[in-house]
């Protein structure tokens, strides 16, 4: 049986050193079709690995349900990826952070009172367990040191678990580590929380895209006996997720291009997030301190919507295609060289090089700094060797490199690419540039040759040598990015040179006007067939139809059911969902009334008798003069929760008890000096404290004379950490998604009827960073609505005629949520190649959208209720192979939760 294990430099594969060249791609956002593709081309690019997460929250909806089917095959996912020759790593959690609402935590824990999530506790643990076994059910078979050898490289436990405790870090990451290993799991573990707790028998990676060179190099220093695994993620930047009515700005290539260069000249191993456009079901994503994330999150993948490169991914596809080609090289690289150098982050510098040392060769890597075109550097045995940098911001060249056993790569002046079957070595130098090469002592002199122009038509014309039995081509630098890497049906490899897509039938898309070249391992040179971009065609709707039924705010709805208790969405089914709430209200006068939801629900409209009143805002609303019984009904969505994976009560997915508030009179604000707090004697898990951070000595103290029985709410906006005391007794702890926290004399021990104290004493550290807590004090005036007062009604996600009918032409725009559907003609493809497609959602608001009664995920333009925002990009959805292959026309249903206008979504082709 293979085995898979890790040492200091890298991990071992059936005894063979393995260098991770990995690319994000989230599974459950790809319809399988797009998957296959999204996969085939992450390879072409030369990744050797993929990482994925496993969303817990949306594999099991509902407790007990599992789901492993289509979108969610996790099987599958791993078997396409040992299709096209990718290793696999998993994040199993429970949570995998960002973009995942709640961290990919399931709704319904929220309805455990004794499940603390990301901590040790024993009903959280037991569920956790549970879940660890029905992934090791899809995966174990599949190990990579199991018989056969399968994909599964390694997995993932946990992510980003920034918490200080010791105590609750040994019960709880180190239960974890055990859970995976009595499920069957056997390959390396891996965890990635900021090295705050290490867990022995896993090893740490990095997660981040600022100063990668130098915490890659330390990495060595904590973790001397593991390799140096990265993960290259901006996700703490603004524009790194599509937000709802924000715009975006995509990152730059040369940026992306450097850092990935950065981590393996400091002796890591890459992985680069978020690589593959997907779109998620709509609630599938949460939200972080930057605002919520779109169902269709990333902004800058590598792999495009219909599973094809994007020039992002060419760009990055030239060092990926080398990294992962000489990938024995870089495995082998002295993990203690680590020689002194210019900061790689210090502008208009110069010019850096780092040098590597190894037993399978040394590499030498080039970072432009400033305006050098060129520099020179000299070898060990002190020839001169040119480093161009040409068009690019990064170069690199292989000193006495292994070539996959075959010989060993002297030195060359031109710059590395691909090493194809063991026998064709690519490289690519300026047109003109003499190249100088050598490969077991047997040199080699070649002029680049110049692309023949004609007109706007562009003719390559590598130059093809042998040394040996090695075939060697070298091509124009302009064109090394766009290589491709082709498996013919025989097994045989071949790259082609100049092209934007391969087919499935071996025609290609050429890149602009160039005339594509196909190179076959013995140096054999062809010309694909090139087939015709045929441009964009759009296709209109043949009229839309609407879904509707009767008064569904009325309380008296027949599928309406009263609410025995305190539930919300995810205990009727609707945790990533919607639900009518109705309920009947008497004001006894006239007077306007400012109200709130004590049950933390924070995401809904609001109608009354039968009017679309707006929206909640801070869990409330107002309600103007009207008196007399009136009917209310909240059309409630779940609000995207936190991506660290905390509770937070504004987490909510129930109104419970409506009450009229004002503001508490006579409260006095002072900064107080206080005695700091242990947090973790209130909490096991608080965020981002560190070992042995106790509370700042000062507090921010409320102070007020209340005597009557009344409730009283504080509420403290998000963004800090921190502990609430009343009256000197600990209460708990807030953050970071903020508290609403109701108090009385007959409800709340410590609270009085005559004077109180609350102080909100926020964690050290955000004290020295001068962050302070922000609250405000409510009184309760009447209840209005009791908790179990509510009647609930699920919102379907899909039209159910039982309950509605589609009827003809609807309205340009409707008060209230809708379902609205057409149908759209799909021509008939110029070749046997699938065509692409995407529906493009100008002018609609929220909701989600089906094709042939397939879910293709959710959208998010803006809140419903709000103006589109000026420079948004408009969300296409992909319309899946599968489904285009199926028939000529393509019936589509879109749920809007505004009811927004659909005349002008169009299907372009």
């Amino acid at each position: 049986m293979p085995q898979t294990t890790i040492d200091s430099r890298s991990l071992f594969v059936d005894g063979h050193r393995f260098a991770i060249m990995g690319a994000g791609i989230e599974y459950a956002g790809l319809d399988p079709s797009t998957r296959r593709k999204a996969l085939g081309s992450l390879s072409a690019l030369g990744f050797n690995t993929v990482l994925a997460s496993c969303p817990w929250h949306l594999h099991e909806r509902l407790p007990g349900t599992i789901d492993f089917k289509d979108r969610l095959d996790l099987r599958g996912f791993i078997e396409d990826a040992r299709d096209n020759d990718l290793r696999v790593i998993l994040r199993i959690g429970p949570t995998i952070g960002t973009p995942f609402d709640g961290g990919g935590l399931p709704t319904w824990l929220g309805d455990r009172p004794d499940v603390e999530t990301r901590s040790g506790s024993p009903a959280f643990l037991e569920l956790v367990s549970n879940w660890y076994s029905r992934i090791a059910e899809q995966i174990v078979d599949l190990q990579a040191d199991q018989d056969g050898g399968g994909p599964l490289l390694a997995v993932q436990l946990e992510h980003d678990w920034r918490c200080g405790s010791v105590e609750v870090a040994g019960k709880y990451l180190n239960e974890l580590l055990r859970y995976t290993r009595e499920c069957g799991i056997t390959v390396p573990v891996l965890t990635a929380n900021g090295f705050w707790s290490p867990v022995e028998g896993a090893t740490e990676t990095w997660i981040g895209w600022d100063d990668l060179f130098m915490n890659v190099r330390q990495m060595s220093l904590i973790q001397p006996g593991s390799p140096r695994i990265c993960v290259i993620d901006r996700s703490s930047e603004p524009t790194a997720f599509h937000r709802p009515g924000v715009p975006t700005k995509p990152v730059d290539p040369k940026q992306v291009v450097d850092r990935l260069v950065q981590v393996v000249a400091a002796g890591g191993q890459p992985i680069l997030s978020h690589a593959v456009d997907v779109r998620l079901p709509s609630g599938a994503c949460g939200q972080d301190e930057h605002g919520p994330i779109s169902p269709s999150p990333f902004t800058s993948p590598l792999i495009d919507a219909y599973g094809e490169p994007t020039e992002l991914g060419f760009a990055v596809g030239r060092f990926a295609r080398f990294a992962s080609d000489f990938s024995t090289t870089i495995a082998d690289l002295d993990p203690d060289d680590r020689p002194i150098t210019r900061d790689l982050d210090q502008e208009n510098a110069g010019s850096i090089m780092i040098s590597r040392r190894g037993g399978m060769g040394d590499l030498v890597f080039g970072f432009q700094r400033g305006d050098d075109r060129e520099i020179n550097i000299v070898d060990g045995e002190g020839r001169r060797v040119p480093m161009d940098f040409g068009n690019h911001s990064v170069t690199w060249r292989a000193l006495d490199a292994d070539l996959d056993g075959h010989g060993r790569l002297d030195v060359a002046s031109a710059t590395p690419l691909a090493l194809v079957g063991g026998r064709l070595l690519v490289f690519s130098a300026p047109e003109g540039h003499k190249v100088e090469m050598s490969i077991d002592g047997r040199p080699l002199e070649v002029v680049v040759p110049k692309c023949s122009r004609n007109g706007d038509s562009i003719t390559l014309k590598p130059a093809i040598e042998s040394i040996g039995d090695f075939s060697i081509v070298i091509i124009d630098d302009a064109w090394s990015g766009h290589l491709l890497k082709q498996v013919g049906s025989d097994g045989v490899e071949s790259i082609v040179i100049g092209a934007s897509r391969i087919n499935q039938d071996g025609s290609v898309v050429a890149v602009e006007s160039v005339r594509p070249v196909r190179i076959d391992v013995d140096g054999g040179v062809s010309h694909p067939k090139v087939v015709d971009d045929p441009g964009t065609r759009t296709r209109r709707n043949r009229g839309w139809s609407e879904w509707s039924e009767p008064d569904p705010w009325d309380p008296n709805h027949p599928r309406s059911i009263p609410m025995d208790g305190d539930f919300g969405l995810s205990a009727i089914g609707a945790g990533l969902d919607h639900a009518w709430f109705t309920t009947r209200i008497d004001l006894s006068d006239t007077k306007a009334r400012d109200v709130r939801l004590l049950g933390g629900l924070e995401e809904s409209q609001v109608w009354l008798d039968g009017e679309n009143v707006g929206r909640l805002e801070a869990g409330g609303f107002k309600i103007k003069s009207t008196k007399g019984v009136h009917d209310l009904a909240l059309f409630a969505a779940h609000r995207p929760r936190h991506v660290a994976g905390v509770r937070a009560p504004a987490d909510g997915d129930r109104p419970g008890a409506l009450v009229a508030v004002k503001p508490l009179a006579g409260v006095r604000r002072s900064n107080v000096d206080i005695a700091p707090t242990d947090p973790f004697e209130v909490a096991a898990f608080v965020p981002g404290a560190a070992e042995g951070e106790l509370t700042s000595d000062q507090g921010i103290e409320f102070s007020f004379t209340h005597r009557r029985r009344s409730t009283v709410i504080l509420e403290i906006e998000s963004g800090v950490v921190g502990v609430v005391m009343l009256n000197g007794s600990v209460q708990g702890v807030f953050g970071p998604g903020g508290a609403r926290i109701p108090m009385s004399s007959a409800t709340t021990e410590d609270f009085k009827a005559g004077s109180n104290q609350i102080v909100l004493v926020p964690l050290e550290h955000m004290a020295e960073e001068g962050i302070e807590p922000v609250a405000n004090i409510l009184e309760v005036t009447e209840e209005l609505v009791p908790t179990d007062g509510w009647r609930v009604r699920r919102f379907e996600p899909a039209p159910d005629t039982r309950i509605g009918s589609w009827n003809g032409a609807p309205a340009r725009h409707s008060e209230g949520p809708r379902w609205v559907r057409t149908t759209i003609s799909i021509p008939t493809s110029p070749n046997d190649n699938p065509m692409n497609a995407v529906i493009r959602l100008e002018g609609l608001t929220r909701g989600r959208i089906r094709a042939n009664g397939i879910d293709l995920g959710g959208y998010a333009l803006r809140i419903p209720g709000e103006r589109m925002a000026r420079n948004i990009e408009v969300p296409e959805v992909a319309i899946p192979h599968s489904i285009l292959a199926e028939r000529k026309e393509v019936e589509l249903e879109i749920f809007d939760e505004g009811g927004a206008d659909p005349s002008k979504v169009v299907v372009r082709i």
